[in-house]
């Protein structure tokens, strides 16, 4: 889960779902009218099949690979490419390679994402694009209904039938207080301090978190939701967390935001637990294991050190590392790799089951008739009949905690790495049965 948004507004035509009615925005103007979500193209739009040939299909991605947001979004390609030259070492589909022929880096900038959109889509012809940008925005992509896959750092994924974050298109908010009550519990913590950026998705998340926690009872400590997204200067918040007396941190801020507040955390000899939404990466952690002892990560997908610690259990992630190490080494540890590779699988997916009439649009019907898809065994299952409109991670989610140079799982019973929730469960929660499907030793 990240917690970054669009600084900027932007005016452009987006659905989403809201008590059974279709919400449309243009130009600011919010209408509302019941309906039944389509999870088709338009009428007319999508029938083509570019990028493909007898031998091949084209995906193209756009990330950011240079500038000062290369490391929160760079690493999304080594994923894609490997889940790729797996199958294809395997005769692709039906004979066609599955080929990521067009890498762009829109460096950071919304005006250079706009125009690599462009790029991919009507000059180079691809067949569908992956993304990893902080400046993602849809309008251009649902227009052509493009199949677009990747990383939701924003929320404005939900709402059309051809966008396909990474593990649902709709972000979850509300749902994931209940785990870190469950934490707070765990921890023995008393007092609690809540930092986040001041962009839409980064104060959301926070501020939903800290006003179920104060409603349920918990001490809120501090808040600050203001913080700038890019060169926050944390060290005056940690003093005033230090002077508050909170011994629970929750932060909503990215990675390279998080390693500050750890390093600040540290040299004001502050006795915390702190909780990340966004950093789960054992290249992180082994680079900065001295400041991230006991700090806690909020995943989403089977934790990569379970294949160590439980093998057999989990071959998803194991069959995920494997593929990393031979095709993408260096990667195998990167969580935004993981992510790439959980979008690289389900266009693959998509595109087998449209193989005997492969446009756009069929890949569109075909995908969002999967109902329990898993990425191979690494996710909760999500129903992309209804993931476009609603939160499919609902309730349940997987802890690591940083203990020497490795993030393990923790919290989960036996083997099982992820708890669930009841959603409305926020004063003292316990963990309810694990829903049918989702990975872990019952299925094995």
């Amino acid at each position: 889960m990240s917690t970054r948004g669009r600084p900027i507004a932007v005016l452009t035509v987006t659905l989403v779902l809201l008590a059974g009615l279709f919400v449309s925005w243009t130009g600011g103007r919010a209408t509302a009218t019941p309906a039944t979500p389509s999870l088709g193209c338009p009428a007319g739009v999508g029938t083509g099949a570019p990028g493909v040939t007898r031998s091949e299909i084209k995906i193209a991605a756009i990330s950011t690979l240079s500038g000062v947001l290369a490391a929160d979004f760079g690493s999304l390609v080594p994923g894609i490419k490997a889940y790729f030259d797996m199958v294809d070492a395997h005769g692709g589909v039906d004979g066609r390679k599955i080929e990521l022929a067009y890498d762009l880096d829109d460096a950071g900038l919304s005006s250079q994402f706009q125009a690599d959109t462009h790029t991919a889509i009507q000059q180079d012809h691809a067949f569908a694009v992956a993304v990893s940008s902080y400046w993602f925005t849809p309008s251009y992509f649902v227009a052509t209904c493009t199949p677009t896959y990747g990383y939701n750092v924003d929320g404005n994924w939900s709402g059309a039938p051809n966008l396909y974050a990474a593990g649902g298109s709709v972000l979850t908010l509300k749902t994931i207080v209940p785990a870190v009550a469950y934490l707070i519990d765990r921890t023995h913590s008393k007092s609690v301090a809540i930092l986040a950026y001041n962009v839409s998705t980064s104060s959301d998340l926070c501020r939903t978190t800290g006003d179920l926690l104060r409603a349920a009872g918990y001490h809120v400590s501090f808040t600050d939701l203001r913080l700038p997204p890019i060169f926050a200067n944390l060290t005056p918040d940690v003093q005033r967390i230090q002077r508050a007396g909170a011994d629970f941190i929750v932060s909503c801020m990215t990675v390279t935001g998080n390693v500050a507040l750890a390093r600040d955390v540290q040299q004001y000899g502050l006795h915390v637990h702190q909780l990340w939404f966004d950093g789960a990466d054992e290249t992180v952690v082994k680079k900065y294991e001295s400041l991230l002892q006991g700090v806690y990560f909020d995943v989403q997908s089977v934790p990569e050190t379970a294949a160590h610690l439980y093998p057999g259990v989990y071959p998803g992630l194991e069959v995920y590392l494997k593929a990393m190490q031979r095709y993408s080494p260096g990667y195998a540890d990167n969580a935004l790799s993981l992510i790439g590779w959980e979008s690289a699988a389900l266009i693959v997916a998509g595109i087998k089951d449209a193989r005997h009439h492969l446009t756009q649009a069929a890949v569109v019907a075909a995908t969002n008739r999967l109902t329990d898809f898993t990425a191979g065994g690494l996710e909760e299952p999500v129903d992309w009949e209804t993931a476009h409109f609603f939160a499919t991670r609902k309730s349940c989610t997987a802890y690591e905690e940083v203990k020497g140079a490795n993030a393990v799982p923790v919290l989960g019973k036996g083997k099982e790495v992820f708890l669930c929730f009841a959603t409305s469960d926020v004063r003292h929660p316990k963990p309810a049965p694990l829903p049918p499907g989702i990975p872990g030793p019952r299925q094995t």
